[in-house]
């Protein structure tokens, strides 16, 4: 955990060292629904604006069937759709991408903080100026809830959120910018839990991405709903 950590922190700051600097707004929905004691449907709704909140900019949906090993363990097999639109020198672009992916997640605690540690292993097939690129892309993700003023089993309160996200081209870098660096993602947020199965939290996130002819820093602002069922 320690060199992970020591990573993340030259990662960041190798970031601010270099490339140009966008300011977006994002929301992201997040839900979890029980089908029965070892199986779940996960599904994700996420939506970007451009640069400067001058438009939509992006819409991703995601699902996946998860299969719960334990209580703390599940693995689960998805697919996303994303789309990206761009407007440039007076042109709009619009740039489909479809993913399967394959994931692991391990929920656990330490004292009333909740953690979360999650590995995923992405197939791209992404379209642009009419042709299709694949590559594959594997992501490390870890959080932590930290309640600040909460009742004693932490149903109900206010929480700090603190994440982060490594992505790392794994096939076909060629296709992505020719790095096995792709992206890292650093998200602090202040959130409310309405109750263990509705969460809302409100941060800022600090994106760093490499690509083929420049890096792109982007400061985000996100409005996170998270809810299980």
């Amino acid at each position: 955990m320690r060199y992970f950590v020591l990573l993340i922190t030259f990662l960041v700051v190798f970031a601010k060292a270099n490339g140009q600097t966008q300011n977006t707004g994002w929301f992201f929905l997040s839900h979890t629904q029980k089908v029965s004691e070892k199986f779940d449907i996960r599904a994700d709704v996420q939506t970007r604006s451009a640069d400067k909140y001058d438009y939509f900019g992006t819409l991703l949906l995601r699902g996946a069937l998860s299969y719960n090993l334990s209580k703390v363990h599940s693995v689960a097999l998805g697919y996303a759709y994303k789309g990206d639109w761009l407007h440039e020198d007076g042109r709009k672009t619009y740039s489909p991408e479809n993913r399967i992916y394959q994931q692991y997640l391990y929920d656990f605690k330490a004292g009333k903080t909740e953690l979360n540690l999650r590995g995923r292993l992405e197939q791209r097939f992404v379209k642009e100026d009419g042709k299709v690129s694949f590559s594959q892309r594997a992501r490390i993700f870890i959080s932590a809830q930290i309640p600040l003023i909460a009742n004693a089993d932490f149903s109900k309160g206010v929480y700090t959120g603190v994440q982060n996200e490594i992505f790392l081209n794994v096939q076909n870098k060629a296709n992505v910018n020719n790095s096995v660096f792709d992206q890292n993602r650093v998200f602090g947020s202040l959130g409310y839990r309405w109750s263990k199965k509705i969460d809302t939290e409100f941060g800022y996130m600090y994106w760093y991405q490499k690509e083929m002819d420049q890096n792109t820093k982007t400061n985000v602002w996100q409005l996170m709903v998270t809810t299980s069922f």
